[in-house]
């Protein structure tokens, strides 16, 4: 076995015993030192290998490589998964190039068969990571992209990165085990290969005879960098965000580079991915966020980001307040609202998320309900109406919050605006005869 395959194996903890592993092969040289490697493995480790493939269809010798690895798989005994896809056909229907509707499909593939516990290992070596950041830096990228491939990036594993092409077609050669060329891959017809062919020897020849090793701790020195940078992100956000939201108040006083790393972090955990957010979105909000200023805006896909006071969330606003009314009854009340009991006849009490009203003020039903336009009442202590927009904003109340207020009526005026205040028409007084308690435990009193 190559000596750091194993280090890099046992580095980053990448296989144990039980696991079920996915070996990405198209039968290059790359991926036949991954399987032979794995297989080498398997002697020390006890876990499940299966062989995957994908045709893409586009090659008169796609089929040659299938029926090789299918051939290699059956000879070492390992389960076989084959994809036969059309990635050009794809591409044109989804307005993709060739290279991107491959990737996805391969990757849609892997993920089918790993299911929930699968790891997904792939072949990428030291010159696939040389070509990636070239391709992300003409593309124009941050430190995040500078580190380019990771060893372990959620449920896929790259245990070659450190490992160059010249070093692998050494390993087969002196083990006698064959594999078969994809003759695209010396075509400049796609932008890797590009790179490969014409770039990267340009840069060789002209700039630096070992521009690759010095790329290579370019990688090394920027993956150093955002590992720092996002562990300080991380001790923010356990701070900071809880259930969608993101406190920012601390942040204000932030450097803007910082403040915008963890809005990234944060978007990709509440939207799953961050493709599509340009930099000027993520300078705008940064200097929102900055000057203290409410602000709202379609960040992707009709998911509004909104600061409102010392708060950042998304609102997807699809998504209409509801507009469900439950009615009270005496006793104890558990309702999509909070858990609500109500004490007819009782004595005045006092306390926290309480209120005693004069029962016989009330009209018709008690119910519960979220806020509407043109919603009013008279907060407790005043004499005059208020609209229950002005109180929020008076309350600094975040918007997040207000459409799921829960509001006590009755048949025609707002009691409680709960727990925050009730109104002053229901309060007691001297002629009060019979009082009403109505208490507010939440959701998990």
């Amino acid at each position: 076995m190559k000596e750091k395959f194993l280090n890099n194996i046992k580095k980053f903890n990448m296989i144990k015993d039980g696991d079920r592993v996915i070996a990405a092969v198209s039968g290059g040289a790359d991926s036949i030192f991954l399987l032979h490697n794995l297989i080498e493995l398997k002697e020390y480790i006890n876990f499940d290998l299966i062989v995957a493939h994908v045709n893409h269809g586009i090659r008169e010798t796609a089929l040659r490589d299938q029926e090789f690895v299918r051939d290699l798989s059956k000879n070492y005994k390992l389960d076989f998964e084959l994809e036969k896809i059309r990635m050009d056909l794809y591409a044109k229907e989804n307005s993709m190039t060739e290279e991107e509707a491959g990737r996805f499909l391969r990757y849609k593939f892997f993920n089918k068969i790993a299911g929930k516990n699968g790891k997904i290992f792939l072949a990428h070596n030291a010159n696939d990571q040389v070509e990636t950041l070239l391709q992300r830096v003409i593309r124009g990228t941050g430190i995040e992209g500078l580190a380019a491939m990771d060893y372990v990036a959620n449920n896929l594993y790259r245990p070659m990165l450190d490992i160059k092409r010249s070093e692998i077609i050494d390993y087969l050669a002196t083990n006698n085990y064959s594999f078969v060329e994809d003759e695209t891959n010396q075509m400049d017809i796609y932008g890797r290969n590009k790179i490969r062919l014409n770039v990267i020897p340009y840069l060789k020849e002209n700039f630096n005879p070992q521009v690759d090793d010095a790329i290579l701790r370019l990688v090394d020195l920027s993956r150093e960098n955002m590992n720092f940078i996002k562990e300080l992100v991380d001790k923010y956000l356990d701070k900071n965000y809880k259930n969608g939201i993101l406190n920012i108040k601390e942040l204000r006083a932030q450097n803007p580079y910082f403040i915008s790393e963890i809005l990234r972090e944060y978007l990709r955990r509440e939207l799953r991915t961050i493709e599509g957010i340009s930099r000027l979105n993520y300078e705008i909000i940064v200097q929102a966020i900055i000057k203290e200023t409410s602000f709202k805006s379609n960040i992707v896909n009709n998911n509004f980001l909104e600061i409102s006071y010392d708060s950042l969330y998304i609102k997807d606003e699809d998504k209409k307040i509801f507009e469900e009314e439950i009615f009270l009854k005496e006793g104890k009340n558990e309702t999509s609202f909070g858990n609500f009991e109500l004490e007819f006849n009782s004595e005045y009490k006092s306390g926290k998320n309480i209120i005693s009203i004069d029962q016989d003020k009330i009209v018709g039903k008690l119910r519960l309900r979220y806020r509407k336009a043109g919603d009013k009442f008279v907060p407790f202590g005043m004499q005059g109406y208020k609209k229950l927009k002005d109180f929020f904003i008076d309350e600094k109340i975040e918007k997040y919050k207000r459409d799921k207020i829960a509001i006590l009526t009755d048949d025609e005026n707002i009691i409680w605006i709960v727990p925050y205040r009730m109104d002053n028409r229901y309060r007691l007084s001297k002629d009060s005869k019979n009082i009403l308690n109505i208490k507010y435990g939440g959701y998990d009193d």
